[in-house]
């Protein structure tokens, strides 16, 4: 699966994420800003990566180390968190296996629940831009403080829709080596 690498924060949780930014698509469509599903959406406080592999197992999902990410997976989706003593995780990959629209559909329903479990501010922008690039193979947007990358795996041995986000703010030790 596509791993991108990415930036961190190193600012404290409350100056880390910027709510208040807009998403700005590069995939040709307009990007969602302030729609029902997230203009009351609560401010989670940031998460180490640690912290989030541990409410991801606590969500019953089956989590293991593989080099630098550990990979939280349930059924068809999982999640691979960039190991690391950053305020917030570097890297968050969301995966959903599967063949085409089918792996994009799953993707879509299983990650404003990831997010979520994540604390991934603005969560909900995401979740609405990540419905808009059905049909398409890649896509790129920035959402808050994370830059948002979309991308579908064809001709693989595990296919499938793969959105990984990395932290617009990590300066040091911010992806896999």
């Amino acid at each position: 699966m596509l791993i991108a690498t990415a930036a961190c924060s190193g600012k404290s949780g409350e100056e880390a994420t910027n709510t208040s930014s807009p998403v700005t698509s590069t995939a040709g469509m307009p990007a969602t800003t302030g729609t029902a599903s997230n203009a009351a959406e609560e401010k989670l406080p940031d998460l180490t990566a640690a912290q989030v592999v541990a409410a991801f197992a606590g969500k019953n999902f089956k989590c293991t180390t593989d080099e630098a990410y550990q990979t939280c997976s349930q059924g068809t989706t999982s999640v691979q968190v960039l190991l690391g003593k950053h305020p917030r995780p570097p890297v968050l990959s969301l995966q959903a296996t599967g063949v085409g629209a089918e792996a994009t559909t799953t993707l879509a329903d299983f990650v404003p629940t990831a997010l979520e479990v994540a604390h991934v501010n603005p969560r909900g922008q995401i979740a609405d831009w990540l419905k808009g690039q059905h049909g398409k193979a890649s896509a790129q947007t920035t959402a808050g403080n994370w830059t948002v990358l979309f991308s579908t795996e064809a001709d693989s041995d595990q296919p499938g829709a793969i959105l990984t986000l990395t932290d617009k703010l990590c300066t040091v030790d911010c992806g896999a080596e």
